[in-house]
C-alpha cells in the first residue's frame, strides 16, 4: 500500500517535468522576428551574421523554433572557415582592404569560435607584416617602415619582435640603396641637360632664353624618358649669351643640383631657396 501511494505521488511530478522540458509554442512575434533576421543576414559578413543568429537562438531557446534556428546556426558556422581562407587568399593577392574587412569581421564577432581566435592572431602580426612586405617589394619603403614600426609597439613574441627588427634593418638598407639610385639618376640627368644646352649653343650661338620642363629645346631628352624621368622640376633658370644657370629637383626627394655651363653641383639643404 505504501509503494502504491508513493507511485501515485511520483507520477504527477514526472508528468510535470516532461511538460516543463517540452519547448513552448513559438509566439507569432518571435517567428516574425526570425524571418526578418534571416532576410537581413549578410553573406559578406559571416561573422556578424553568425553572431546575430547565435544570439537569437540563445534568447529564444525555450520555444519550438529553437531547433530550426540551431540548424541555421550550424549552416552559418560551416561558412566561417571558408571566409577565413578567402581572407588569407585575398591578402596573398595583395587585396589588403578586402582581406582585412573579412578577417576583421571574423575577429570582432567570433569570440568563442576557433576561427575568430585565428583571425585575431593573424591580424595582430602576420597580416600587417605581409602588407608591409608587399609595399617594400613595390618600392614604397616609407609606408612599409611605418607599418612595421607600428607593429613593434604592440605586445609581440620574441620571435615576432626579432622578425620586425630584421625587416626594419632591410628597409634601412633598401632606402639607402634607393637614395643612391635616385642621386645617380638625377646627377646623370643634370649632366645630360648641360650637354644638351651646350649643343644648343653650338647650333644657335647662344643659350635658350627660358628653360622649363615643357621647353621645346629639351623635347628630345624629355621624350626619350630614361634619365629625364628622375627630374621633378627645373627652376631658377637664367642665361646670358655665354652663360646659364638653373636648378633641377629630383623626383621622390628634396635633392637638388645647380647646373651651369661649367659645373654640376649638389645644393646643400641649408643653401636651398
Amino acid at each position: 500500500m505504501r509503494h502504491t501511494l508513493l507511485w501515485l505521488a511520483v507520477i504527477p511530478v514526472a508528468f510535470a517535468l516532461v511538460a516543463c522540458s517540452k519547448p513552448a509554442e513559438t509566439p507569432p512575434e518571435v517567428t516574425l522576428a526570425y524571418g526578418s533576421l534571416l532576410s537581413s543576414l549578410d553573406p559578406g559578413a559571416p561573422g556578424a551574421s553568425f553572431a546575430r543568429l547565435q544570439a537569437f537562438a540563445r534568447q529564444n531557446s525555450r520555444y519550438a523554433i529553437a531547433s530550426t534556428v540551431e540548424t541555421e546556426v550550424t549552416a552559418w558556422r560551416s561558412r566561417l572557415e571558408e571566409a577565413y581562407l578567402k581572407g588569407r587568399d585575398l591578402a596573398r593577392e595583395a587585396q589588403f582592404d578586402s582581406a582585412e574587412a573579412i578577417l576583421a569581421d571574423l575577429a570582432a564577432n567570433l569570440q568563442e569560435e576557433k576561427v575568430g581566435k585565428t583571425a585575431r592572431e593573424f591580424l595582430h602580426f602576420d597580416f600587417p607584416f605581409m602588407k608591409a612586405s608587399r609595399l617594400l617589394l613595390n618600392g614604397d619603403t616609407a609606408a612599409a617602415e611605418t607599418i612595421v614600426k607600428g607593429l613593434t609597439k604592440k605586445r609581440l613574441t620574441e620571435e615576432q619582435m626579432a622578425t620586425a627588427q630584421r625587416f626594419l634593418d632591410g628597409v634601412s638598407t633598401a632606402s639607402a640603396g634607393a637614395r643612391m639610385v635616385r642621386t645617380t639618376a638625377l646627377r646623370s640627368a643634370a649632366r645630360s641637360l648641360q650637354v644638351l644646352l651646350h649643343s644648343y649653343y653650338a647650333e644657335n650661338g647662344e643659350y635658350p632664353k627660358t628653360l622649363t620642363m615643357e621647353s621645346p629645346e629639351i623635347a628630345t631628352l624629355r621624350e626619350s624618358g630614361g634619365l629625364f624621368d628622375g627630374i621633378a622640376a627645373i627652376d631658377a633658370y637664367t642665361a646670358t649669351r655665354d652663360e646659364f644657370s638653373f636648378v633641377v629637383t629630383g623626383k621622390g626627394s628634396r635633392e637638388q643640383y645647380r647646373i651651369t655651363q661649367s659645373t654640376v653641383e649638389a645644393i646643400q639643404p641649408a643653401s636651398r631657396p
